[in-house]
């Protein structure tokens, strides 16, 4: 495998740089106002260079979002392999909790990407981005349920369509965490009774038919 240049490793130095400045500028209340001129002043550098390496300020949200799912979906892939189903789906939960929540910068970035008005702005090229790590992250979990499935552990039911309520759980336990605010809630406790309901019905979710439209 050929070794980057030096040009090259210092376009990526700079580019992790202005990554990583943006974000510390989005971790604040007045994140939606922030400028590509001052992620260029906290980077120490002409906006012009921004711009060579991302064309819009949607694209550095979309890079940064990307990176953080990315991350999160190789550390989930390296859970123990040889676990029962049951511990590695557990010890998923347990990764992506645990990403999310020592990584707080993140939460604004993760939410935007999110919105209808931001995936028509970003174009085609970087939602296809998007939509290859959501079927790598498919892929992961329905493999998973379906040696479940195999094993006699989870009830026969489409994998896919048992990932819908994984998701709705896992998106909404970590909207209640991020927004709580002032509020007092024990994470370590409240993470781990969402687990384990999330656990309880995949194993025990009574198998009714699908509804058909």
């Amino acid at each position: 495998m050929q070794q980057p240049t030096r040009k090259q490793r210092e376009f990526a130095r700079r580019e992790k740089e202005i990554l990583c400045a943006a974000l510390h500028l989005f971790d604040s209340d007045a994140w939606e106002s922030v400028t590509i001129e001052q992620i260029a002043q906290q980077t120490d550098i002409g906006k012009g260079t921004v711009y060579k390496h991302f064309p819009s300020k949607d694209h550095i949200y979309a890079r940064l979002a990307l990176d953080f799912y990315d991350e999160l979906l190789e550390r989930m892939k390296a859970a123990a392999t040889s676990q029962s189903v049951e511990k590695r789906m557990r010890e998923m939960l347990q990764i992506a909790f645990e990403f999310h929540l020592n990584q707080p910068q993140y939460r604004r970035v993760t939410q935007y990407c999110h919105r209808d008005d931001f995936r028509c702005r970003v174009g085609e090229e970087v939602n296809e981005e998007f939509r290859m790590l959501d079927a790598r992250f498919g892929e992961l979990t329905v493999s998973l349920i379906e040696q479940g499935i195999a094993g006699g552990i989870f009830p026969r039911r489409p994998a896919e369509y048992t990932v819908y309520g994984l998701h709705a759980c896992f998106e909404g336990a970590m909207n209640i965490l991020w927004c709580a605010g002032n509020r007092q809630i024990d994470i370590k406790i409240f993470t781990h009774e969402i687990i384990e309901f999330m656990m309880a019905g995949l194993v025990n979710m009574p198998t009714h038919p699908v509804i058909d439209n």
